[in-house]
C-alpha cells in the first residue's frame, strides 16, 4: 500500500504529461509550419556540421524524420516527445532537489511547468530550445546528485550532456556557470584536483567538435554573429528592458509572478536544492534580463530559466498555500495560462478568429505553401520562355525566406537584403543582372524597398494568390516577374 502511495504522484505526472501531448497531436498537423520551424527544416534537409546562426541538433533531429515524412505533422512529432521529456525530468530534478518534501511536489512542479503558454508553444514547434530544454535538465539533474554524492563515473555522462546541450543552443554555455556554482555549494572542490571534471570538458569538447570544424571553415561566423547579439550596438534602456520583462509576464504568467518571489526568498536560504535551483536559472534570466536593455529579448531565449525554477516556485507554494492571496493567484493564474493554452490550440485547429477582407489578425502565418507551389509554376514559365539565366524565385528580407524556400525546395530562393545569413550560404547572394518570381508576402504589399521589388530595373505584376478562411480572402500573396537585379 505504501509503495503505490509513493508511485501515485508518479501516475499522476504522467496523466499530465500524456494529456498535454494528446492536446498537442491533435493540432500539430493543421497549420504550416512558421519561419524558424522551416529554417530548421531546411537545416535537415541540407544537413551540414553546424549552421549559420545555431549548432546543428536541430537540423539533425529533423534529418531523421526526413527519409520517412516530410509533412508538417511529422516534423512536429520531436517537439511533442521532447516537452514530454521534460516533464518527467522536472519530475524527477525536483524529487532530489527536495527530497524531504511530499512526492507530490513533484507533480506540482510539472503542473507549473505545463502552465507556461511558451512551454505549450516549444511543445508543437521545433526550434534549438525544444532540444535544450531536456537536455539541459537532464544535465542539471544529474550533476545534482554526483556532487551531492560525490560519485566519479557520473562526470562521463555530465561531459556528454554538456556537450549534447552545446550542439542544442550556444545559451548553454550557462550551464557553466551553474556547474561552478554547484561545486561551490556542495563545497566539492577537491574535485578539481581529480581527473573527472576534467574528463568531462574533454568529452564535451569531442562533442562539440562539428561545431568547431564548421566554423573552422566558414571564418567562425556563427561566434561574431551570436557576440553581436551579447554586445549589440546599441545604448542600454530600461525601457527596452521593462517592455521585455512585460512580455516574459504574458508568455510565462505566474511562473514569472512566483519565479520571482520564490528567488528573492530562495536566496536567503542555505538549503542545497534551494541553491542549486537558483545557480541552475539565474545564469539564464540575469543573461536575458540584462541583455534585453540592448535588444528585446525573445520569449522563448528565457525558456531553460523558467524550466529550472519550476521545482523551486512548486515548494514555495506548497509552503505558502495556507496565504489566501497566494490561492487566489495560483488559481487567476492557472486560469489565465489554461484560457490561452485553448485559446492558442483552438486557433490552430479552427482558425476562428475574426477578421475583415485581406485584413487578418495573423495574415502572415497562412498560405505559403500555396504561394510555393504558384511561385515555382511562374518560375517555370518564366525560364521556358527565352535562353536567358535561368530564373530563381526571390523574397525582400531573410525573416520571410524558409518558409518559401521549404515548401519550393529544392528551387534556389535568394533574399534581397542586405543582411547575410544562411540563405546566402545555400543558394548564394543574388547576382546583377538576374531575373526570377519575387514572392511579396502581405506585410510587404506597399513596401518596394523591403519587399525587394524595388531592387530590379524592370517587375511586372504576373498573378496574385487569395487564401481563403471561412468563405473571404484571409491574405493575398503578389507574385512579380522581374529582369535586371541591381544589386
Amino acid at each position: 500500500m505504501n509503495s503505490y502511495i509513493r508511485a501515485y504522484p508518479w501516475h499522476a505526472t504522467l496523466w499530465l504529461v500524456g494529456l498535454f501531448s494528446i492536446l498537442h497531436l491533435l493540432v500539430i498537423g493543421i497549420p504550416e509550419l512558421t519561419n524558424d520551424e522551416a529554417q530548421y527544416a531546411l537545416y535537415g534537409y541540407y544537413l551540414d556540421w553546424s549552421y549559420f546562426d545555431h549548432p546543428p541538433l536541430v537540423g539533425w533531429l529533423n534529418a531523421l524524420v526526413l527519409p520517412f515524412s516530410t509533412s508538417d505533422f511529422a516534423l512536429r512529432l520531436w517537439p511533442v516527445l521532447l516537452a514530454a521529456i521534460s516533464g518527467l525530468f522536472i519530475h524527477g530534478l525536483t524529487r532530489d532537489l527536495f527530497p524531504e518534501e511530499p512526492a507530490w511536489l513533484a507533480t506540482l512542479a510539472v503542473a507549473v511547468f505545463q502552465s507556461g503558454v511558451m512551454f505549450q508553444m516549444l511543445a508543437m514547434a521545433m526550434l534549438p530550445d525544444t532540444p535544450l530544454l531536456p537536455i539541459a535538465l537532464a544535465t542539471a539533474w544529474l550533476l545534482f546528485r554526483t556532487l551531492r554524492d560525490g560519485s566519479h563515473w557520473p562526470w562521463l555522462g555530465i561531459g556528454l550532456l554538456f556537450g549534447l546541450a552545446g550542439l542544442s543552443k550556444y545559451t548553454a554555455v550557462t550551464l557553466v556557470p551553474t556547474a561552478i556554482l554547484g561545486l561551490m555549494i556542495f563545497r566539492r572542490y577537491r574535485l578539481l584536483l581529480t581527473p573527472w571534471p576534467w574528463l568531462a570538458m574533454i568529452v564535451a569538447g569531442i562533442v562539440i567538435l562539428p561545431i568547431l570544424y564548421w566554423n573552422a571553415r566558414h571564418d567562425w561566423i556563427s561566434f561574431l554573429y551570436q557576440l553581436g547579439h551579447g554586445m549589440p550596438a546599441k545604448e542600454w534602456q530600461l525601457r527596452r528592458m521593462l517592455e521585455s520583462q512585460l512580455g516574459q509576464l504574458l508568455a510565462y504568467s505566474g511562473i514569472f509572478v512566483f519565479g520571482l518571489i520564490a528567488v528573492i526568498t530562495g536566496l536567503r536560504e542555505p538549503h542545497p536544492g534551494v541553491r542549486f535551483s537558483l545557480a541552475f536559472a539565474l545564469p539564464v534570466l540575469l543573461l536575458f534580463g540584462w541583455n534585453s536593455g540592448y535588444e528585446h529579448s525573445l520569449l522563448h531565449w528565457t525558456a531553460l530559466g523558467w524550466a529550472a525554477l519550476t521545482p523551486l516556485i512548486a515548494r514555495w507554494l506548497a509552503h505558502h498555500w495556507s496565504r489566501r492571496v497566494v490561492r487566489i493567484g495560483t488559481y487567476l493564474s492557472a486560469g489565465y495560462s489554461l484560457t490561452l493554452i485553448l485559446i492558442l490550440h483552438s486557433l490552430l485547429a479552427f482558425a476562428w478568429l475574426p477578421f475583415e477582407a485581406n485584413r487578418h489578425p495573423l495574415e502572415d502565418i497562412y498560405g505559403w505553401k500555396a504561394a510555393a507551389a504558384r511561385a515555382m509554376q511562374l518560375r517555370e514559365q518564366m525560364a521556358s520562355k527565352d535562353n536567358a539565366p535561368a530564373p530563381v524565385l526571390f523574397v525582400g528580407n531573410w525573416s520571410v525566406f524558409s518558409r518559401l524556400a521549404w515548401y519550393a525546395r529544392p528551387v534556389p530562393v535568394q533574399v534581397t537584403d542586405t543582411r547575410f545569413g544562411q540563405s546566402d550560404i545555400w543558394y548564394g547572394i543574388p547576382e546583377k543582372g538576374a531575373r526570377g518570381i519575387v514572392v511579396v508576402p502581405p506585410k510587404y504589399r506597399d513596401r518596394p524597398q523591403t519587399s525587394g521589388i524595388a531592387k530590379f530595373e524592370h517587375c511586372e505584376q504576373k498573378d496574385k494568390l487569395e487564401i481563403i478562411l471561412h468563405d473571404k480572402p484571409a491574405t493575398t500573396y503578389l507574385f512579380y516577374a522581374c529582369t535586371g537585379y541591381r544589386g
